[in-house]
């Protein structure tokens, strides 16, 4: 093969390289930006691979027709274009993937739901660096091919074969940096990619943890940070559910303490305290003073089973019946009757039901009448011997048989004395080794409290439960009421 001028090999170049260009102009407008955001960047690696490759063949085989090329030298050509089209093709990822991250930043312009095809990092990493050894290793075995015909063919004169040496090191030490300048920019590149999209995901959670739940991340990559981007977006959503449902509930609590007496009613002497706590924002608890008439003071105390919204919503119901049927009805019997058949209506298949303590006090005649529906006897502490030690009786829990009748028990009331109505959350607290409070630890404490006043009592039986509970979370409602007697 003959010399070939130097104007006449970069004209040959220059055409094939603007072949490939104006191919790749029209390539990009058809297969790149009309591709789906997430597939752009794939899709633009395989642009500008096919690009400098399409360039390399034609270069190679114009050489070949025209000059007679010689064949490593034409592989030579093909494989340092498809070396330059892979490193053209990862720049060209890079840049189309920062220029859809951006956007996706100013404009929301990517989708915010997760990737359908998971790509891993270190699959991509693997493929890369698989085929760049490759390359490498096909391109230096070409260079140290033709060098060694070269060198073989040269004279063996020292000075030649040390000046074709130094040749040899140099185009090596050229290969290398150029090698090396493409690789750090491809890692800049890279590094800052990641940089924009770790900036982006830590900006929106800072607007979340701010109280900003309308923000959704863009999902910019089908890869781990897509994932973790996509997670985040699932996260927020269920974060501004959760917190709708608590700003819900907090209207519910609201409410169900407004439907709680304001303060215990004063006749007759009475002392009465009560208290109620919920062991979730609402309960299935309550208690509440009735007043009929200057002489008759009722009070009732509730217990829906199970606790949360849908126990409230039936002891709310419960309330504005016993209410009614209160204000309709003279016997206790009769008013509990009429509360069961209405619970019976409301959570008929349901599985619910509502145990129910009844009391009545006449301040005049100074007796009790009362009707327990299922509820655990009321405990009499201080008293007479001659007085009951509880008040109880037969009953069912209220919603369990429809049309049931129930019968009010009655007796003087205890002088001096307290009556003490709970709910099961008190003897039902659990402390060390799962051991329950239990009702023996209660009447024991009452027993010992009994000369003290309604409010101190409770006081008292609540920071008992505290100390033996040890701080652990409660698993029920807790309603008390306490009434001395004068």
């Amino acid at each position: 093969m003959d010399a070939v001028p130097p104007v006449r090999l970069g004209a040959m170049l220059a055409a094939s390289f603007a072949v490939a260009l104006a191919v790749r102009v029209y390539c990009a407008r058809r297969l790149v930006l009309a591709a789906a955001d997430r597939d752009q960047p794939s899709r633009q690696f395989l642009l500008e691979m096919g690009a400098c490759l399409l360039a390399g063949v034609l270069a190679g085989l114009g050489m070949e027709a025209q000059i007679g090329f010689l064949w490593f030298s034409g592989w030579k050509l093909v494989l340092g274009a498809l070396a330059a089209g892979f490193y053209l093709g990862l720049e060209g990822a890079l840049l189309r993937q920062r220029v859809l991250v951006l956007r996706a930043r100013d404009d929301g312009g990517l989708s915010s739901s997760r990737p359908r095809g998971l790509r891993s990092l270190s699959r991509r990493f693997l493929l890369v660096a698989a085929a760049a050894t490759v390359l490498l290793m096909g391109l230096f075995g070409l260079i140290w091919a033709g060098d060694v015909a070269w060198l073989s063919g040269l004279e063996r004169d020292p000075v030649v074969l040390a000046e074709a040496r130094r040749a040899v090191i140099l185009e090596i030490a050229f290969v290398m940096a150029v090698l090396l300048a493409g690789a750090s920019r491809l890692i800049l590149l890279y590094a800052g990619n990641l940089k924009l999209l770790f900036g982006i995901i830590t900006q929106g959670l800072a607007r979340v943890r701010q109280g900003d739940f309308t923000v959704r991340l863009p999902v910019a990559t089908a890869d781990e940070f897509g994932l973790i981007a996509a997670e985040a977006n699932a996260m927020i959503a269920g974060l501004s559910h959760r917190v709708a449902l608590l700003d819900a509930l907090k209207v519910a609590e609201d409410v169900q303490r407004n439907l709680l007496p304001s303060a215990p009613p004063r006749a007759g002497g009475l002392d009465i305290a009560a208290s109620s706590d919920y062991c979730d924002e609402t309960g299935g608890d309550y208690y509440d003073f009735i007043q009929l008439g200057p002489e008759k003071t009722v009070v009732v105390v509730g217990d829906v089973a199970g606790h949360g919204v849908g126990p409230a919503l039936l002891m709310a119901s419960a309330r504005a019946t016993v209410r009614m049927a209160a204000s309709m009805y003279g016997d206790p019997g009769s008013v509990v009757s009429a509360v069961n058949s209405r619970v019976a209506e409301d959570v008929y298949g349901t599985g619910r039901f509502l145990t129910l303590f009844y009391l009545e006090i006449d301040t005049a005649a100074r007796r009790l009448r009362w009707v327990r529906a299922g509820h655990d006897p009321a405990l009499v502490v201080g008293a007479s011997p001659a007085d009951p030690v509880e008040l109880g009786g037969i009953g069912l829990p209220l919603g369990v048989v429809e049309g049931y009748r129930y019968v009010a028990g009655s007796c003087p009331w205890p002088s001096g004395g307290v009556v003490f109505i709970g709910t099961d959350g008190i003897w039902e607290t659990t402390g060390p080794g799962d051991r329950m409070f239990g009702k023996r630890r209660l009447r024991e404490l009452l027993d010992t409290n009994a000369d003290q006043p309604a409010g101190r009592i409770l006081e008292i039986v609540t920071q008992d439960l505290a100390a033996f509970g040890r701080d652990r979370p409660r698993e029920d409602d807790i309603t008390m009421v306490a009434i001395r007697f004068p």
